[in-house]
């Protein structure tokens, strides 16, 4: 593992700042090299100084490209034989299968110039590295060559090179383990939805990823018709309906977690396109103190899910995470002595405990009609997944008023604004005034990452915009530079930005008198309820989102 001097000086000096190596060990270090020609960091890692990952993590983020553990994500068998094992073996190399047109390829050590070279001889195609341990390379390699010996395989003679052809065709594609290896790939990366697009000329396969599309994969467009009827087949859909929306969901289990995939497939001139949404099934650990709420708004939303009835609306558009904040409110108050039933379209996640009602419009079970029957089942604690018509705002708000607490969504933009849609939703204003004891609109902010996490000096815009006046100077805004961990976005992961406003006697007496949605937000700033705006600029003030993030999600905000 020849590392370039940069690279060990890394190394090295990672390991004097945790007081594991001093300068008598490093002489000792640097003379064996020199006698045994072998490298310094071969040397840290026989005498376990240093272990084999976290000496491929060094080297991800020196070059900016991606750690790939090994033991969490398999490489195609397919394209593992297609480097002959004295190759693969001499560069500590294997090929882990194909992405976008091209091939990625595992290496121990990127800044070995001849694996470059030798990938460029062999495959007419362009070539992604990412780092892997050393160690968990031999292992793949002693896997796969050794299997494939026992079974007689001719290795090295089923390489593909600039005159012959691919090993896969595109009607040669195994769609089973594609599909596998996507949804793999999509986990590993945190992806909440896969997207698979037919093109005029290809397959393309897009990752949303914190929020945003990602293109991952690309397939010839012959292999469309094969990749769809496996996820129609897994989703238990009519695989001969090419003509209408289905839907349907499964299971797959990826690094020892069980992945509930939901399916949406729709039909479009260049063929059937699918949409997977992939939802962990072990929700336990969402809790509201994870979510982003800034301390007082969360300690008023938890005393507020702790009143005895009432509803509370959470609001907002679709993706902005309204659920998961429903679900952590129903973990923080479940307890033995408490009834919880929730209607939901889909259930999402299953919680130990609450007993959960699937919509299907089928059989006549919609929001209003298990809304009907849960009351008589005498619950403490209601969850309406979505309200969708009269009918169901009606009973949710008669519930919220017989001694229920009821949780409930509805799609506007501010919190204020889901007074005025109930009052247009024709809900007489006694009923809302009555009722609704909170109301909360939230958004997703991607967060800045935490390993290129660095400052600068606010220009004279940016302090306009975070309201600090511009005669002050060395104001310090944050942003993440981009390294390997994040995908070089600056980003990894998202939290929420919340506008919380309790309801006090002076907007129930507003919405007595059907006040338009801009007098009941200046009455709720007036009287301290913290705005979307507001909420997102003090996460750009503690450095956890940038103000390009806060401004993107808050432009629907009716103040600014």
């Amino acid at each position: 593992m020849s590392a370039p001097i940069a690279a060990q000086g890394k190394i090295l000096n990672r390991l004097f700042e945790r007081n594991e190596m001093n300068p008598a060990q490093l002489r000792s270090i640097k003379i064996e090299s020199e006698l045994t020609g072998q490298p310094v960091v071969n040397i840290l890692v026989q005498r376990d100084i240093i272990s084999d990952s976290e000496v491929a993590q060094i080297f991800a983020e020196h070059y900016g490209i991606r750690f790939l553990d090994l033991s969490r994500r398999k490489p195609s068998t397919g394209w593992l034989l297609a480097l002959p094992e004295n190759d693969s073996r001499l560069h500590r190399c294997v090929i882990f299968g194909e992405v976008a047109g091209g091939l990625v390829a595992a290496v121990a050590d990127p800044g070995d110039s001849s694996i470059h070279h030798m990938l460029a001889a062999r495959f007419d195609r362009p070539t992604q590295l990412v780092v892997s341990p050393a160690y968990q390379i031999v292992q793949v390699q002693d896997e796969a060559y050794g299997h494939a010996r026992q079974k007689g395989a001719r290795i090295a003679h089923s390489v593909p090179t600039k005159q012959s052809a691919s090993p896969v065709s595109a009607a040669g594609l195994n769609m089973a383990e594609q599909l596998d290896s996507m949804i793999d790939e999509a986990v590993d990366r945190r992806a909440s939805d896969i997207h698979i697009e037919p093109e005029d000329d290809r397959l393309r396969v897009r990752y949303r990823i914190d929020g945003r599309m990602i293109e991952a994969r690309a397939y010839p467009l012959e292999a469309t018709a094969a990749l769809v009827s496996r996820i129609k087949v897994l989703a238990n859909l009519d695989i001969t309906e090419h003509r209408k929306p289905l839907d349907g969901r499964f299971a797959h289990l990826s690094f020892e977690q069980t992945i509930d995939i939901r399916t949406a497939v729709i039909p479009t001139v260049n063929g059937e396109r699918v949409t997977l949404r992939l939802l962990a099934m072990d929700r336990s650990a969402v809790n509201l103190e994870h979510l982003g709420m800034e301390l007082e708004t969360r300690q008023a939303f938890e005393r507020l899910i702790r009143r005895p009835h009432g509803i509370i609306l959470i609001t907002g558009p679709t993706g902005s995470g309204k659920s998961t904040t429903l679900y952590a409110a129903l973990a923080q108050i479940n307890a033995v002595d408490r009834h919880i039933i929730t209607i939901e379209d889909p259930v999402e996640y299953h919680i130990p405990g609450v007993n959960q009602v699937q919509v299907d419009s089928a059989y006549g079970v919609t929001f209003a009609a298990a809304l009907r029957s849960i009351v008589r089942h005498d619950p403490d604690v209601i969850m309406v997944g979505e309200i969708r018509d009269e009918e169901t705002a009606h009973l949710a708000l008669e519930a919220s008023l017989t001694g229920h607490l009821v949780f409930a969504t509805l799609h506007t933009n501010s919190a204020v604004g889901a007074l005025t849609r109930l009052l247009d939703m024709d809900c007489e204003p006694y009923l809302v005034s009555s009722a609704i004891i909170g109301v909360m609109a939230q958004r997703l902010v991607r967060r800045i990452c935490e390993h290129c996490h660095s400052s600068f000096d606010a220009n004279r815009a940016e302090r306009q915009m975070m309201g600090i006046p511009l005669e002050r100077e060395n104001v310090k805004l944050f942003r993440g530079t981009g390294c390997a961990r994040c995908g070089r976005s600056g980003y990894y992961d998202r939290l929420g930005v919340y506008e919380y406003v309790p309801f006090d006697p002076g907007l129930s007496e507003m919405v007595m008198n059907k006040a338009s949605t801009e007098e009941m937000y200046a009455y709720a700033v007036k009287h301290g309820a913290v705005m979307l705006r507001d909420d997102a600029l003090a996460k750009v003030r503690r450095g956890l989102t940038t103000l390009e993030e806060a401004v993107r999600v808050t432009t629907v905000d009716i103040s600014r």
